[in-house]
């Protein structure tokens, strides 16, 4: 009897090894599904993770892009505000140089009339001494000229009476 196993543990034997293959295969299945799950998260994970790089770097290239723009934006303000003040300057500077001209202009324009004035006044002084003289000439004749008729009439006057 010793190499003869006893039909009823037999049966017993082949029923334990079938639950425990049907075990083997239920773990090995679930090993499986535990593989592809663990591979899907993996996947998953992976496009999660691609998905975050390209966003990370488009986000970081138009963050670059950004500070191009500002940096772009502020050196063309800069260069409008320095056109901005050399024209001012320039400005001012016409300005200054308009002032001095019109002050220039203005004080020769002042002297001109001031020498014009003066040239005015001569003349009227020298036209009222000649109105002066002529009036004086004119006076002076005008007794003179009054003499001589009164002389000549007195004289006709003479010739009348002498005569008859």
């Amino acid at each position: 009897m010793a190499g003869k196993v006893p039909p009823e543990l037999s049966n017993a034997d082949e029923s334990s090894i079938t639950v425990f293959k049907e075990a083997v295969a239920r773990a090995e299945n679930l090993g499986k599904a535990a593989r592809e799950a663990v591979e899907a998260s993996t996947r998953t994970s992976q496009q999660v993770l691609s998905r975050a790089e390209k966003i990370s770097k488009e986000a970081k290239e138009a963050a670059e892009a950004s500070v191009r723009a500002s940096e772009e934006a502020i050196s063309r303000v800069e260069k409008t505000a320095k056109a901005a003040k050399e024209a001012a300057e320039a400005s001012a500077k016409a300005a200054k140089e308009a002032i001095s001209k019109a002050e220039e202009i203005s004080k020769e324009t002042k002297e001109i009339a001031e020498t014009s004035a003066r040239g005015f006044e001569e003349a009227i002084s020298r036209a009222e001494a000649t109105i002066k003289e002529t009036r004086e000439t004119n006076e002076v004749l005008t007794r003179i000229f009054e003499e001589v008729l009164s002389k000549a009439k007195a004289r006709i006057d003479k010739e009348r009476w002498l005569r008859g």
